[in-house]
């Protein structure tokens, strides 16, 4: 691609953006910058200190600051108590470095109304990647290197090795400061850095060249396999979970590599997919976790929902007029008995006016609720019921039911009425329950 000093960002980021730069000190983010800048782009400078090198980690933060004032741009700095947090979440101190750093440069390109987060990583740290997932197995989309855009974050020096950054360094006439730790082989980055790379240099001097080429290939492949495989497995997003279809990939005669390639960006391993697929259309009920996701076996598809806690969502209703800020367009409307036409639709719930007392609640189905279905006899759980009426298990969970002042259910909205607050002879006014 030629040298830093002579490319051109304006494919990747378009003139006169305001971009949040990582800026650690190391010559990585010191190129990165003075980069930048050179093209006319205006950058806040963000530094993270971890506090994992005591002093150096101190002298770092510091230099930053430095640089940053001498180019006459805002400069932001955090710290972060990594090795707590990292305890904390169970994750090594490298992931919740990461963690921790995405997060803030998020909420600080909110904040100062950035358009993009740009950091310095390069081709040698692409091929570290692709080395470090090879060696712990992946399939095509770990094999395809760092990403040079991903959603709001750009690497504009992907392309570039480290010599090219050091070359830039020196023609500049800049300075830096070195991570010592990066000559430790402790990390597993540092190990294949150190060690393997250099091993396979002197096997192929060439090796970095033709490993960005492999790379840029693997990545052109996992965007085309990406396309085909929306098409061959159906995935639909729905909510903030995804359902697969299980008979579109049963079928298929190369189910194992399109199953893997869908569940793998969720986290899920290739012994799950193993298991998926000797259950087949059977296995109903049972689920697996990955760090993030679940996946439910529901009769004819897969669902893939995020773990979080679940959350008890409950609103008042005053009276029939209070409806403007619920979370579904319910409409109540009060009617004579003698001007009623009762029509069939689950939409729909007619009631007594008499047995219906405010403030009523609307909230999610629980676990441990009940109701009298209407045109059924006796009491059933709603969780029951919704199985019988083949509701998956995502489904359940935001369903919402709509109750009494004393908490009796008067209605499954959008699927069952309660028996006890049915319309009858002696009934004088009614309350039509609807939603769109």
């Amino acid at each position: 691609m030629g040298k830093i000093s002579e490319c051109s960002f304006a494919e990747l980021i378009p003139k006169g953006a305001k971009i949040i730069v990582g800026l650690s000190g190391g010559a990585d983010s010191i190129t990165l910058l003075d980069s930048l800048l050179k093209q006319g782009y205006m950058c806040i400078a963000a530094h993270c200190n971890f506090h994992i090198r005591n002093e150096e980690a101190n002298r770092d933060s510091e230099f930053a600051h430095s640089q940053a004032n001498v180019r006459k741009i805002p400069f932001f700095r955090i710290d972060f108590n990594t090795n707590e947090y990292a305890a904390l979440k169970g994750i090594s101190t490298e992931m919740a470095a990461r963690n921790l750093r995405y997060q803030w440069f998020a909420e600080l390109k909110e904040r100062e109304k950035a358009d993009y987060i740009a950091v310095a990583h390069h081709a040698d740290d692409s091929i570290e990647t692709f080395l470090i997932n090879l060696s712990r197995g992946t399939g095509l989309k770990g094999l395809s290197g760092i990403k040079k855009v991903q959603g709001e974050i750009v690497r504009p020096l992907l392309e570039f090795t480290k010599k090219d950054i050091l070359d830039y360094i020196e023609e500049q006439g800049l300075t830096y400061v070195d991570d010592s730790t990066n000559f430790e082989s402790v990390y597993l980055r540092n190990k294949f850095r150190n060690q393997v790379i250099p091993m396979l240099e002197e096997i192929n001097p060439t090796f970095r060249q033709n490993m960005m080429q492999t790379i840029s290939h693997l990545h052109m492949a996992e965007q085309f396999v990406s396309h085909q495989l929306s098409a061959l497995t159906g995935i639909i997003r729905q909510g903030n979970g995804w359902t697969i279809p299980k008979q579109n990939i049963l079928s298929n005669p190369d189910s194992e590599f399109i199953l893997y390639e869908t569940l793998s960006p969720f986290g899920f391993s290739s012994d799950v997919v193993q298991k998926l697929l000797r259950l087949g259309m059977d296995g109903t009920g049972k689920h697996f976790l990955s760090s993030r996701y679940e996946l439910r076996c529901e009769r004819t598809e897969w669902e893939i929902v995020p773990i979080q806690k679940r959350r008890e969502v409950s609103f008042t209703i005053k009276d029939p007029n209070d409806v403007q800020n619920l979370p579904i367009q319910l409409k109540i409307d009060q009617i004579s008995a003698e001007k009623l036409t009762i029509r069939k639709e689950k939409q729909t719930c007619y009631a007594d006016s008499d047995k219906i007392s405010f403030p009523l609640q609307l909230r999610i189905c629980k676990s441990g609720d009940y109701f009298y279905p209407f045109g059924m006899k006796g009491r059933k759980k709603t969780s029951d019921f919704l199985i019988d009426n083949h509701y998956s298990q995502a489904k359940k969970e935001n369903t919402w039911v709509l109750t009494n002042s004393d908490g009796e259910i008067i209605w499954i909205v959008g699927e069952r009425a309660d028996n006890r607050f049915r319309i009858e002879e002696t009934t004088r006014q009614a309350y039509i329950f609807s939603i769109e």
